[in-house]
């Protein structure tokens, strides 16, 4: 009886409980296709069954939709900037799932995704990291791109001397110049020294996803990616029509004026976007002024199978520019404290201190009555500055000719105008008169010394020991000390066309053709006589020595260097749901060429070429005289090397949660254009290609709340060569270190946990040991070919550790949404390990070779908030508010350590140094219709 009363019981309780729960709910999150990370912010819609109801998605991208009846509902995930996406879902006795991953509604973009090799999670066998547009909006203020990467492990970004656009970037101890960086697969590392001029495009308002791939990258063609790759992709056309406008103020008179316009689709498949900045600033360096305009179009046109796509974006700017570090002690006295030195005299002029810059008051001379005049106001002049326009321009053909090829080309081009200013002595040394209290270039001396520089003599007065300077009238007065312009402009052009095929439904064949053709113009002319009225400069042979030069002539160097590239790839591809493989080779065939404007000409008789300079009574070869003006423009023949890679990796999918990936691989890397001329034209001795191996494995874990991956990695870098020129005793050296090699191996983990709906915690260490390894090899020439010293003098570099970065990270980040529409983004970097880069001419001695300088641990901390009003204006006008607090702690800390030029690698005093900036704020105010 007691059963049968329990069993009646229980039965009502479960048909209560069921009466009472005749709702549920659907619920999930909302993702990027690409980065997989959360949409904050995207709306859910449920329709049908008589409801039309719906849902935000919280800082973590999930969303709640209750009190649903059952039946089926549609369900539609929406947020801007990405395509409208539908499930059906079915609502039971109990709560339904879905989850949406919205792609970008940027039609242009979703093509520009294969040809740019981005990575896929759970698919391809990289190490990646990736940030959406919603994170560079919310985090970027008003830093350069790499800036933002140092929150993704093994990554390690500064702003260097403190100018806009004067970043740099490192990957797993490798600068960027080991750093393949592509704007939508177009590679942009500068083809003679593979260095990226974050300058030249103001990237940040344009890009709809920004992806890093560390070690081995995805990409297809060839590229200098021995650290990792940077995928930038910006904007096509959107979907929608769409306006956005943006105002920013901020620290140190920072001031950015946006506008964007996207048509949407317009009659016969048109569609174009443009934007438009302005933007002004101080600088928090001393004198770092910036000055710079912004310009990004795209237009886009489908035609049959076709999309065709025009893209151009350029950044006129000039900026100020803190050129070099200097000692640790001209900063602060506390730093070179903290790092065992002494303070030093006329030092601790505080962290914003620049050496490159003084004041300066101009005024008319008269040396016949010795007497000034029309005095100017003073002004403030930058000894050290960058000006420059690189316009590019691509044009993509994205063909899909049937469902199993897709054909993708594009043709592109850019040219560089324009180059950095610093100061030139007439015997041709890049050092000027500095101010030896204020530590600044000190102009006025200058200035005052110029403008009296005039040819005299000296006349006795009569019955006394008194000279009087006697000026000879109608002569000039010559600057021994001036401004230059050290011109750097280019012609860039170049294609890439590539194929996909379908060999089955899961094998995928690839294969193009990259090709470039660059033509470097780089030359010194004169910008600013400060006060004389010409200068000589003996760098050109080729004309009288006494020569005057006056502003806008060429002097010290004037040369062209031409780069010709031409490289293949091919892909093989497996894809299944569980496993993915690839095995890929990239071949490449460089040539360099160099054409010399200032070394003597040449007379080219039976096959030998003979110097004649214009002084001198020229050169007589079997009895025939030949003169300067007979001669031809020396132009060396082609260098030509060889390069190639081979890539496979694999992804294992163990569950729907869990997967395993590794890669291995080997590159042949050809010197740069650099590496292979000086500055004088020599040509380095026994230059060639060098050899990378790469081995890595990961694990990553994806669950709807969480993500997290890890991964371990060995990198040997072999017969790495370096080139650099050293001056003693005024007799200019060139040097060549090789045979060297150098380990890098590391692990990195990463992890992204949804604490709640309403908050996000993100985190990621990095652990690397970066190393030199064997003996290197030392050789010193003349200009001439003629070797100073031993040939292959031993460079003892074996343990000692590789600077430049630190080698190791930490960080920890938090997105809390306190109420709707609003964010608070707390990050937290730490960097360690970090040795200061030296020169390996210091370390030829065993007995007293050392590690370099370890620098102290350092740590910031950055806060961005930001809220989203309520749409106005029948739902049409969104404004948004968003502002940083950069460094909240305002501590200070060494960014970028060379000790290079000195002798002592370990001595503090030695150190030189840049350092962060202070604690700085930006805010902004959006509105988009």
């Amino acid at each position: 009886m007691k059963h049968s009363v329990l069993t009646f019981l229980l039965t009502c309780l479960v048909v209560l409980t069921a009466a009472a729960q005749s709702t549920f709910s659907i619920k999930g999150r909302v993702l990027d296709k690409l980065t997989g990370e959360a949409l904050p912010g995207a709306t859910v819609q449920v329709t049908g069954n008589g409801i039309n109801t719906g849902a935000g998605a919280e800082a973590n991208g999930s969303y709640i939709v209750p009190n649903l009846k059952p039946g089926t509902y549609s369900v539609k995930a929406s947020f801007i900037g990405y395509k409208l996406t539908e499930q059906k879902v079915t609502v039971g006795t109990q709560n339904a799932m879905a989850t949406f991953s919205l792609a970008s509604d940027n039609a242009t973009l979703n093509e520009v995704q294969v040809i740019a090799s981005v990575a896929v999670e759970r698919e391809t066998p990289v190490a990646f990291a990736a940030v959406n547009e919603v994170k560079l909006r919310e985090t970027l203020s008003n830093r350069d791109l790499p800036l933002i990467l140092n929150e993704t492990p093994g990554v390690y970004a500064t702003q260097g001397g403190g100018g806009t656009g004067d970043s740099r970037i490192n990957i797993r101890g490798f600068d960027q110049r080991n750093v393949a960086v592509l704007i939508n697969g177009v590679p942009v590392n500068d083809m003679e020294n593979g260095a990226v001029y974050w300058s030249n495009w103001d990237l940040g308002d344009v890009t709809k996803s920004l992806q890093v791939q560390r070690g081995l990258s995805a990409s297809k063609i060839s590229v200098p990616a021995v650290g990792g790759t940077i995928n930038v992709l910006t904007r096509g056309f959107d979907d929608k029509k769409s306006l956005l406008a943006r105002v920013e103020t901020g620290s140190n008179n920072y001031q950015k004026y946006s506008l964007m316009l996207s048509s949407g689709p317009l009659k016969g498949d048109w569609a174009f976007t443009a934007f438009g900045s302005r933007r002004t600033s101080d600088g928090w360096v001393d004198h770092a002024f910036d000055d710079a305009w912004t310009y990004f179009g795209n237009i886009s046109k489908k035609a049959g199978k076709h999309r065709l796509s025009l893209t151009g974006m350029g950044s006129p700017q000039s900026h100020g520019q803190r050129a070099f570090q200097v000692p640790v002690g001209a900063y602060s006295d506390e730093k070179i404290r903290l790092i065992g030195g002494k303070p030093i005299t006329n030092g601790n002029k505080g962290f914003q201190y620049n050496p490159n810059w003084g004041p300066l008051t101009r005024y008319a001379y008269d040396p016949l009555t010795h007497t000034r005049s029309n005095f100017q106001p003073s002004e403030d002049l930058n000894e050290r500055s960058n000006y420059y326009n690189k316009p590019q321009v691509n044009l993509n053909d994205f063909w899909q000719v049937n469902d199993r090829l897709f054909v993708s080309s594009v043709v592109y081009g850019s040219f560089g105008n324009g180059g950095g200013v610093s100061g030139l002595t007439d015997g041709n040394s890049s050092t000027i008169l500095q101010n030896s209290v204020t530590g600044q270039t000190d102009f006025q001396r200058i200035y005052n010394f110029n403008v009296r520089n005039y040819p005299y003599t000296l006349v006795r007065r009569t019955g006394t020991t008194i000279n009087d300077t006697i000026f000879t009238p109608g002569t000039e007065a010559k600057s021994t000390q001036f401004l230059i312009n050290n011109v750097n402009s280019h012609r860039w052009y170049g294609f890439v066309v590539g194929a996909d095929y379908n060999l089955n439904d899961k094998l995928t064949l690839s294969a193009g053709i990259d090709g470039r053709s660059y033509y470097g113009i780089h030359y010194r002319e004169v910008r600013d006589l400060l006060g004389g009225d010409y200068t000589t400069n003996t760098g050109n042979k080729n004309v009288d020595p006494n020569t005057r030069l006056r502003v806008g002539d060429k002097l010290s160097y004037n040369y062209d260097g031409k780069t010709r590239w031409l490289g293949g790839y091919s892909q093989l591809e497996y894809k299944t749901p569980v496993l993915s493989a690839v095995i890929s080779a990239t071949v490449s065939e460089v040539g360099y060429k160099r054409i010399d404007y200032f070394k003597a000409k040449e007379v080219t008789v039976d096959g030998v070429n003979y110097p004649v300079p214009f002084a001198g009574p020229g050169v007589i070869v079997n009895g025939e005289g030949y003169t300067n003006a007979a001669g031809h423009t020396v132009e060396t023949s082609w260098a030509r090397y060889t390069g190639f890679s081979v890539k496979a990796g694999a992804n294992y999918n163990i569950s729907e949660h869990d997967n395993l990936f590794v890669n291995v691989g080997y590159n042949q890397k050809v010197p740069f254009f650099n590496f292979v001329y000086a500055n004088s034209g020599y040509k380095y001795a026994d230059v060639k290609p060098e050899g990378i191996s790469s081995v890595e494995m990961g694990y990553g874990i994806t669950y709807p709340s969480m993500k997290a991956t890890l991964n371990a990695y060995y990198t040997l870098w072999g017969n790495k060569s370096t080139t650099f020129t050293t001056n003693p005793d005024q007799t200019l050296l060139y040097n060549n270190v090789r045979n060297v090699n150098a380990r890098h191996a590391g692990v990195e983990l990463s992890v992204a946990q949804d604490i709640s709906r309403r908050v996000q915690l993100s985190a990621a260490i990095a652990l690397g040991d970066w190393r030199w390894t064997g003996q290197g090899l030392l050789t010193k020439t003349t200009e001439s070919g003629e070797v100073v010293g031993m040939v292959d003098q031993p460079v003892y570099l074996a343990g000692t550790h590789v600077g430049d970065a630190a080698q190791t990270q930490f960080q920890l980040g938090l997105r809390y949404e306190p109420f709707k529409r609003a964010y608070i983004r707390p990050s937290f970097l730490l960097f360690s390990k970090y040795y200061a880069d030296f020169n390996p001419e210091n370390l030829v001695n065993p007995d007293t070779r050392t590690d370099s300088y370890r620098l102290p641990t350092t740590r910031n901390l950055d806060l961005h908030f930001g809220y989203d009003f309520p749409k106005v204006a029948k739902d049409r006008l969104r404004l948004g508010l968003k502002a940083s607090v950069l460094n909240v702690l305002n501590e200070y800390y060494f960014t970028d350590v060379s000790n290079r030029s000195n002798s002592n690698v370990i001595d503090p005093a030695q150190q030189q140094a840049f350092f962060n900036r202070g604690r700085t704020f930006t805010i902004g105010l959006s509105a988009a219709l």
